[in-house]
């Protein structure tokens, strides 16, 4: 007990660690969970600011420049190409268009490219200018085609207008959201949380009692280095339930309404078995040479974190759904418990499995946990016996 008193007043010392893994996670849990999906029933076009200036004041360079500017910003003003070619390059305008005199008459009475009688200045390397100049050619050529075929120019218009209107004829598809989707990416996201906040909590504390003087401390005393390392699992154990019943209960809030149902008991029981398996992984990775002692301090356990729980977060489902990883990926992905837990997680939201149906995930990830287990024990007694 002694042992397991020490380990909770270290624990109090490396606090600070376990705070801000525990705000990371809370705030991408409810970034994930509370996300609504938004109005996605309309496409609306992107607005750009352009500089008009028309010399010519026909009827069509009118038109022209009212169906401009409903599509974009127009900006006004009397301005030298130092400042036009400045605004271009700081991006306040996109791109800086001239009607020059006798544009209509030219239009109606020449066969040439509409867009060959008018001046226009922009970023060529930027695609905004191309997309500008595409709907101008087209509404030009529009209405010169409306107005051969007998409409006059209003009737023209009004014609181009509602042919390039994108919002009457595109549409967004709307995403069929199951019930069961933020239950389920709620809890999907809990091994990420419980992985960081148990390592960057526990780790540097399991450590410190690795130090050389402590070890050789416990092999001059009664206590055997296995019940020790025991005593430390213990207190890594008790730590762990907390944080995951703590995570439980916010992920509880991406679904209330299925608490305490089957689906709910059947994912709270998955977390727990992952943060078992999660807890020998830990216990092993403190008992290895890796030099991750007092020298190495917090930046060393945050730098384990980091690579291990991000690394298990792609690989085993977390953040990537199993649905869309490739076979390569879920082949590696097999050997975490991470993927065991993320295909434990999608039969009990969609496939409606009970506890015989995900039996085989939850044996494999106490597989996973037993095994390291059993190797950081035999590190720690051989080890243990060579401590000085």
């Amino acid at each position: 007990m002694h042992i397991l008193k020490s380990f909770f007043k270290v624990v109090n010392y490396y606090k600070v660690g376990i705070i801000i893994y525990a705000v990371i996670v809370m705030v991408m849990l409810v970034a994930l969970t509370g996300t609504g999906s938004g109005n996605t029933d309309k496409m609306f076009q992107k607005k750009y600011t352009l500089y008009i200036v028309d010399n010519d004041k026909s009827a069509v360079s009118e038109a022209f420049i009212g169906y401009m500017t409903e599509k974009h910003y127009r900006k006004e003003g009397d301005l030298s190409d130092d400042q036009i070619r400045d605004l271009l390059y700081y991006q306040h305008i996109s791109e800086y268009i001239v009607i020059p005199e006798g544009f209509g008459e030219a239009f109606l009475n020449t066969k040439d490219e509409p867009l060959s009688l008018i001046e226009t200045m922009y970023d060529d390397s930027l695609p905004w200018g191309i997309f500008i100049n595409m709907q101008m050619n087209e509404y030009l050529n529009g209405i010169r085609d409306y107005m051969n075929s007998g409409l006059s120019l209003e009737d023209a218009d009004l014609k181009v207008k509602e042919a390039t209107d994108i919002e009457s004829f595109v549409t967004l598809k709307e995403k069929e959201a199951s019930p069961m989707e933020r239950p389920y990416t709620a809890f999907q996201f809990l091994p990420f949380g419980i992985l960081s906040i148990i390592f960057s909590g526990v780790m540097p504390v399991i450590l410190s009692f690795n130090d050389k003087e402590k070890k050789n401390r416990t092999m001059v005393s009664k206590l055997p280095m296995t019940v020790r390392n025991v005593m430390l699992i213990l207190g890594a154990a008790i730590l762990s339930v907390f944080v995951t019943a703590a995570l439980v209960a916010l992920a509880t809030f991406g679904g209330p309404e299925y608490v305490f149902t089957r689906e709910w008991w059947l994912s709270a029981l998955n977390a727990f078995i992952y943060t078992i398996s999660i807890t020998f992984l830990l216990s092993m990775l403190t008992s290895l040479p890796l030099g991750l002692g007092k020298k190495g301090g917090a930046n060393s356990t945050a730098f384990i974190t980091n690579i291990i729980g991000l690394s298990f977060a792609f690989l085993g489902g977390t953040f990537v759904d199993l649905t869309i990883l490739g076979d390569k990926v879920n082949a590696i992905g097999r050997f975490i418990p991470n993927y065991w837990y993320s295909v434990a997680a999608r039969k009990i939201w969609y496939d409606g499995a009970g506890l015989q149906d995900i039996m085989y995930c939850f044996g494999l990830e106490l597989l996973f946990g037993a095994v390291c287990l059993s190797i950081g024990l035999v590190f720690t007694k051989f080890f243990g016996e060579k401590a000085q």
